[in-house]
């Protein structure tokens, strides 16, 4: 387990787009395949929501994998996408298991600040009444989720990895995940600034190339923003994916290969 500087964090966006540069269609592909899938899930009643959840963490190992085939010179293959249910699954769910025991957890004690309404919101996909919003309980609850996540996002950020690459038991590999986030503090807050400044360029990316859509369709287009999010959003998305490759490479790199028997029996 390796501490990195804080520069590190930058480094990781960047190796994560110069990953999706090398195979950009077939990158595009596999999160939009992801996307898709997590959505039909999404569209079936309660129990959709917990099986997405549960399946984060395969489907993150599968994208570690992919960017790692990438990283090592080899092609990006469709059936990469499920190659993390490939990869010790056992402990892969017991992590998805965990993961979706600590949402509901974080979103139960939300429920002290705004009576459950963004639990019912994530969960059962109900709509807040407009008071909600006006009042602002909603907008304090989101804060205290997102505050409460953080440890969270820290203990599952390398898990996949270390459960799918290194064989370890899902406890095991959410508590070495845990302490390499922790010590890295420095590298993943520039990473977040990272992630933040190309949020706010795809964002104005969108909003331009909304303009020349709308421009040349036409003012009675309404669908200019959609026509020209698609691109934009399987840009980010792999990069992003790629970026979790990267923070791992650095943090925990594979040994060095032991020499030959005859090659250590000749040195000094």
């Amino acid at each position: 387990m390796n501490t990195v500087p804080a520069g590190y964090g930058w480094n990781w966006v960047l190796t994560g787009f110069a990953l999706f540069r090398k195979s950009p269609v077939m990158w595009a592909f596999l999160a939009l395949s992801y996307i898709m899938l997590m959505q039909l899930l999404g569209m079936i009643p309660l129990l959709g929501w917990f099986a997405a959840t549960v399946l984060i963490p395969p489907f993150s190992a599968s994208f570690m994998i992919a960017s790692r085939e990438l990283d090592l010179g080899r092609k990006l293959r469709a059936d990469l996408l499920f190659a993390g249910f490939r990869s010790n699954l056992p402990a892969l769910l017991r992590q998805g298991g965990l993961y979706l025991a600590c949402g509901l957890a974080i979103l139960s004690l939300t429920a002290l600040v705004d009576g459950g309404l963004l639990l019912q919101l994530m969960v059962l996909g109900t709509k807040p009444p407009p008071e909600a919003y006006e009042e602002g309980w909603l907008a304090v609850a989101a804060l205290l989720a997102a505050a409460l996540y953080v440890p969270v996002l820290a203990a599952f950020w390398f898990a996949p990895a270390l459960s799918a690459w290194r064989k370890l038991p899902a406890l095991q590999a959410l508590f070495y995940s845990f302490f390499a986030a922790w010590r890295n503090w420095r590298a993943f807050v520039a990473y977040g600034l990272a992630l933040t400044m190309l949020s706010m360029i795809c964002s104005f990316l969108l909003f331009v190339l909304a303009l020349l859509v709308r421009g040349m369709l036409g003012t009675g287009s309404q669908n200019a923003f959609v026509l020209v999010m698609l691109p934009v959003m399987l840009t980010y998305v792999p990069t992003l994916f790629a970026s979790f490759y990267a923070s791992y490479r650095d943090v925990f790199p594979e040994p060095a290969p032991e020499p030959p028997a005859q090659d250590a029996a000749a040195a000094p």
